[in-house]
């Protein structure tokens, strides 16, 4: 799983758990925070991440390679993943990073049908992210989305993982897992929902006091 978040005290408390693969943001999330993007950024990989993604900003090919090298220049030793938004302009992009660094792993984002994932995963990205909630607000099924994309990486021996986002409620992650997404980034509302069963809570209560505390 990835957090999903800019706050930093929101990371700090989660990171120990043991099963956050790294952290993800975009510039929504960021914008939530004064500081600037720049400052946010070494902020969070203060806290030491094993990952940390990052979405590039521009509306042509051009302009998005350039904040992918300036990401890269001012973060030399980071553990940074970029996040490309996949369209014409972004699909160009995908390529002339792929071909500059290939070692820097590269997220397809806004990710809303089938065709823009495998044509992210055909073009090297490591990792793509539908958004679940958002297609069931337009009436795109998102789960046939999902189960699509990974019937085509299997078959067709593409290394690109499913990154369910984008959600409501653990409902949606659950289905977005069920449907083949081989993971999903969560805000640290629905991660906490996930571990905090009040019914589950209620029985370690009863153990713990039965157990003298």
């Amino acid at each position: 799983m990835f957090l999903d978040t800019a706050s930093l005290p929101d990371i700090e408390y989660y990171r120990d758990l043991g099963i956050l693969k790294g952290i993800t943001t975009n510039p929504t999330l960021l914008k939530q925070h004064p500081a600037p993007r720049h400052e946010q950024l070494a902020a969070i990989l203060a806290t030491r991440p094993n990952l940390l993604f990052v979405q590039v900003l521009g509306n042509s090919a051009d302009a998005l390679v350039e904040d992918f090298e300036y990401l890269l220049a001012a973060f030399p030793k980071a553990p940074l993943g970029i996040k490309v938004p996949i369209n014409t302009a972004g699909m160009m992009a995908v390529k002339r990073m792929r071909e500059r660094r290939p070692d820097v792993p590269l997220l397809g984002t806004a990710i809303y049908s089938a065709g823009q994932a495998i044509l992210a995963g055909i073009a090297g990205c490591a990792y793509v992210a539908p958004y679940v909630n958002r297609m069931e607000n337009n009436g795109i099924d998102p789960y046939t989305v999902i189960a699509t994309s990974r019937r085509y990486y299997d078959n067709h021996a593409i290394d690109c993982r499913i990154v369910g986002a984008s959600f409501k409620n653990t409902r949606q992650i659950l289905h977005a897992l069920d449907a083949g997404a081989h993971t999903c980034t969560l805000s640290p509302e629905l991660l906490r929902q996930m571990l905090e069963n009040a019914v589950a809570n209620a029985a370690i209560r009863v153990f713990n006091a039965d157990g003298g505390l």
